[in-house]
């Protein structure tokens, strides 16, 4: 795995010249259609020296494996190298000699080297890869810290190459947002950090922070944390964040207690929020605002933050009722249940009437984000979430679904449709009840991650009522 010296604090890339590179002698071109080549890389003085703590440097180490993507003549195509020798890597652990098989490869066409090899796809990188992440450094140093670069042949060689560092590097510590914060890095066993286009989810066992994660870069991005221990959800919402390639950041978050956050829609563009048939006395507040009955379109500007409520009394359901058509591209977050409990949302796990939020959502293509939506209800009824968010197309992320015993029809055509969701959490253990969740991941993204009890072993595969082919399946931690 990529060796990390660990020393001192966290720093950000620094620029430098990179050490001179012998050319390595090339095996000459062969008549066969496979040729073993060698090619030397190293990593980027100024951005291979970022480094996750501050004296240490991204290294080579033995073991280790890189991909080229290349063309042989009719299509592009993936090798690996053979796994790194003590004896391939020079300069300090900063250059390596890798090799490769390759199959008639045309010459013409440039090359990609993508290292380590755990980050390559079949054709290019594979960024789905870092939708699921343990938290440590030893994790993401060794199959995710991403390195690439393109360029032409050198002749009938491989070109010679200085990688470039592709995501940035996140060291998170978590603190609660009580008058004295205290951190609550340790207990947290779950972290997911949501820009809109990516969600990236770390599943852990409860252990010192920081929580190490790697991101693709961003700029000036609107971003959803959520954490969760074994008691507790967290929230956080960011704007206005960069990260950028090549760079390390030690980050320190004060998270609100979800459970005590109301359901809340929070505009990332201008524009207006529709509730389409509100209920009797439903009722908003903006920006911490006069709670005000639901009327008419809300007119938000990016930012602003528009809560809902709902008694509880005459309000149990809401079927037939749809916060969707808005014009403001929006994020969905906290606690639900304040839709049907207002005064006692931050406790209530139990719903009691059927159809309680069944498509609230309906193809709301403005919805972009729901990671830190929460749907605390362990005791669920028939048909609660039947087709929530049924033809989201833009939704990336989705709530976390922790109750452990489906009822009827609760999760059916849930996420159907959501065809950019690309990672699902669901920890039901109990899925015998009828169609509980029939067609629920119907058309989603063909590849995500699908995180599951530990001791679920009911799943069916290959099934939009299960989970989906070409999907990922871990255990929560």
């Amino acid at each position: 795995m990529a060796a990390l010296a660990l020393v001192g604090a966290m720093m950000t890339g620094c620029s430098g010249s990179d050490d001179s590179i012998a050319d390595t002698p090339q095996q000459p071109a062969n008549t066969s259609k496979t040729v073993t080549l060698t090619t030397t890389v190293s990593l980027d003085g100024g951005a291979g020296t970022r480094a996750l703590t501050g004296g240490g440097v991204k290294t080579f180490a033995a073991g280790e494996t890189m991909a080229v993507v290349y063309n042989n003549g009719s299509s592009t195509v993936k090798a690996v190298s053979h796994p790194l020798e003590a004896g391939d890597i020079a300069d300090g652990a900063k250059s390596a000699t890798f090799t490769f098989v390759l199959t008639t490869p045309d010459k013409s066409q440039a090359v990609t080297y993508i290292y380590p090899a755990a980050m390559a796809g079949d054709t290019d990188v594979d960024y789905s890869k870092l939708y699921s992440q343990d938290g440590t450094l030893a994790t993401l140093s060794s199959t995710l810290d991403l390195a690439t670069k393109t360029a032409a042949w050198e002749g009938t060689s491989l070109p010679i190459a200085t990688l470039d560092n592709q995501l940035a590097i996140l060291a998170v510590t978590l603190k609660d947002n009580a008058a004295t914060p205290a951190e609550i890095t340790s207990g947290i066993t779950r972290l997911v950090l949501s820009d809109g286009a990516n969600s990236y989810t770390v599943s852990r066992s409860a252990a010192a922070g920081p929580i190490y994660v790697a991101i693709r870069p961003t700029s000036s991005a609107a971003i959803t944390v959520t954490a969760t221990d074994v008691s507790q959800t967290y929230l956080k919402s960011l704007t206005g964040k960069t990260y950028a390639a090549g760079n390390g950041y030690n980050v320190s978050w004060k998270m609100a207690i979800g459970k005590t956050m109301p359901l809340t829609m929070e505009a990332i563009t201008d524009g207006t929020i529709r509730v389409i048939t509100p209920k009797t006395n439903m009722k908003y507040t903006k920006n911490g605002g006069t709670k005000t009955v639901v009327s008419s379109d809300i007119s938000v500007n990016a930012g602003d933050k528009v809560q809902f409520y709902g008694n509880g009394t005459s309000i149990t359901q809401y079927a037939g009722t749809y916060i969707a058509d808005g014009t403001a591209q929006v994020k969905v977050y906290g606690n639900i249940m304040s839709l049907v409990n207002e005064g006692g949302f931050a406790t209530a796990t139990t719903l009691t009437s059927d159809h309680a939020f069944a498509t609230l959502f309906l193809n709301n293509n403005k919805l972009t984000d729901a990671s830190g939506l929460l749907l605390p209800a362990t005791t669920l009824t028939e048909y609660c979430y039947n087709g929530m968010f049924q033809g989201c197309t833009n939704l990336t992320a989705a709530p976390a679904l922790p109750a452990e015993t489906l009822v009827n029809g609760c999760y059916m055509s849930m996420f159907q449709g959501c065809t950019r969701l690309t990672a699902v959490t669901c920890l039901a253990t109990n899925i015998s009840a009828t169609d509980c969740t029939a067609n629920w991941l119907s058309g989603i993204a063909a590849t995500g991650t699908f995180t599951k009890a530990s001791t679920m072993t009911s799943w069916s595969n290959n099934s939009a009522s299960g989970i989906p082919s070409g999907w990922t399946v871990v255990n929560a931690q």
